[in-house]
């Protein structure tokens, strides 16, 4: 390395919150693999402000007061993040997940969903370590890095699985509206992708009004699927079993690996770790090593208290619909376990009001991770491409992608609601 040295612990290092930064100026880490003679560099810390992102005059400016105790309105300056990353584990794909989870193997699962959540916590702790230290995020490091022809090809599989999450949101969402209106899943969808324009006065009001905007979201779907818990009574001694005991029931294998797919996504560590860059760290040399060192404190916390808080609300979904399925089941009552059929099995259950409670809370979720999987697009897009575009040209490109194909199965499959 140039200068001074820096020297970082290893993910996997118990210590990991201590990381060695002794870089008091701009340090480079050399990358050790040396084709044709060239010597690949990546800045570690160019002791640049933040990482490039649609919040760019609305920072979340962090003081560094050289102090090493824990701070609540510390770690309230840094939450965020993590919040708008969990709304990944809540989208309505994942909520079709948890409702066939319930149906296949009922609360024997749950303890492999709290484990994908734990090991989700790990992984975007190092998506987020990386854009604090470095100051940029995943997809400019791949650009840096890789040869483009290589980096071409992640940037494709990384938009198709933007696209492919982009699909379940927006056609959830318009279920949810269908649910409510009884308006067709096309026209759903329609509307559910040009309302993503919305997203772009969201994101002038700056990044505190954004991260509340989305942890409301959340909240709405936390409250909605609680209620309902509560009212359908659990059974708390199954409940815990499932949670604690590792089993897998036959014929629940393929239901596994969904679980573990619908939690670790790909876009999120792009996501992570470029949302970081929201907060303005105390980059002068005397503060550097201590700003970076209590910020990676305060988002792992952020990090690990908003993905369990996404992994209570997953379970009270599988919880709820694992009582609603054996109250069916006993009484002889046919039934559809799907993302669209979920509310005529709760109404059937716990009443017609719990259909739109349950409309209400997929409604809410759906539009904030169609939202913030725009926001993943430009980050994947312009970090790989080092392009910026204009915010309004991204979502008109981001949303036309998603719609065209989102319209083709909300159009095919509209004879078939199970199917969505």
């Amino acid at each position: 390395a140039d200068g001074d040295a820096s020297a970082i612990s290893s993910p996997g290092s118990p210590a990991m919150e201590h990381i060695e930064l002794d870089t008091l100026d701009m340090a480079k880490a050399v990358d050790g693999s040396k084709a044709g003679g060239n010597v690949s560099e990546v800045v570690v810390d160019d002791d640049s402000t933040a990482v490039e992102d649609a919040f760019q005059e609305h920072y979340v400016k962090i003081d560094y007061s050289g102090g090493s105790g824990f701070s609540l309105k510390k770690l309230w300056r840094f939450v965020g993040p993590g919040l708008l990353v969990s709304q990944a584990l809540l989208d309505p794909g994942n909520i079709e997940s948890d409702i066939s989870q319930a149906d296949t193997s009922g609360y024997k699962l749950l303890w492999l969903l709290l484990l994908a959540h734990i090991i989700c916590i790990f992984v975007q702790s190092l998506a987020a370590r990386l854009g604090v230290i470095t100051g940029r995020h995943l997809a400019q490091h791949m650009r840096q890095q890789y040869p483009r022809p290589f980096a071409t090809v992640l940037w494709l599989l990384s938009e198709l699985a933007i696209i492919g999450a982009d699909i379940q949101e927006v056609i959830g969402t318009a279920t949810a509206l269908h649910i409510l209106t009884s308006m067709p899943i096309w026209a759903g969808v329609v509307i559910t992708a040009v309302d993503s324009f919305l997203f772009l006065y969201v994101q002038r009001l700056g990044v505190r009004v954004t991260e509340l905007v989305f942890g409301l979201m959340v909240t709405i779907l936390a409250v909605c699927f609680w209620v309902e818990m509560i009212m359908i009574k659990p059974d708390a001694k199954e409940l815990i079993k499932g949670m604690v005991i590792p089993r897998i029931p036959q014929g629940s294998i393929v239901q596994a690996v969904g679980i573990i797919g619908c939690v670790l996504m790909p876009h999120n560590l792009y996501l992570h770790s470029a949302l970081v860059g929201s907060r303005k760290l105390d980059r002068r040399p005397e503060a550097r090593v201590g700003a970076i060192r209590e910020a990676m404190r305060y988002f792992r916390i952020e990090t690990s208290i908003s993905l369990m808080y996404a992994y209570l609300i997953n379970m009270s979904v599988v919880v709820v619909f694992c009582k609603a399925f054996d109250v069916l089941r006993a009484s002889g009552t046919p039934y559809v376990a799907s993302l669209a059929d979920g509310a005529t099995v709760l109404s059937t259950v716990l009443g017609r009001g719990s259909k739109y409670v349950y409309a209400v809370g997929l409604l809410a979720i759906g539009q904030s991770t169609t939202m913030s999987g725009t926001l993943s697009g430009q980050y994947v897009t312009e970090g790989f491409w080092n392009m910026a575009v204009k915010p309004w040209q991204r979502v008109l490109i981001t949303r036309s992608i998603s719609l065209v194909p989102a319209l083709i199965v909300a159009v095919s499959a509209s004879a078939h609601m199970d199917l969505l």
